[in-house]
């Protein structure tokens, strides 16, 4: 029967078969198109999160380019001593 929508086939590999015993043994019935939307879902839901942490990265980023531009909130002496002495820990 034709369909405005594309058509696909899917092989159902053993992890996909196992995911989708391990719904029906609790009682749900999910289709493969149907976890195949939960997948792409989930996966979009992570990019976001992603997203996310790149752009706070960025902004930490430039926020430390910038002071270290200016010089505000460096401390000169302290960045003397790790040039001269390598990083300790406390």
């Amino acid at each position: 029967m034709p369909t405005q929508y594309k058509r696909v086939s899917v092989t159902l590999t053993p992890p996909l078969q196992a995911a989708r015993e391990r719904l029906r043994r609790r009682g749900v019935k999910a289709s493969v198109g149907e976890l195949a939307l939960a997948g792409a879902e989930a996966l979009l839901t992570d990019a976001g999160v992603q997203d996310v942490e790149q752009r706070r990265r960025a902004l930490l980023r430039k926020r430390l380019a910038e002071r270290l531009r200016t010089g505000k909130g460096i401390d000169a002496d302290a960045l003397d001593e790790v040039r001269s002495g390598g990083w300790t820990r406390a």
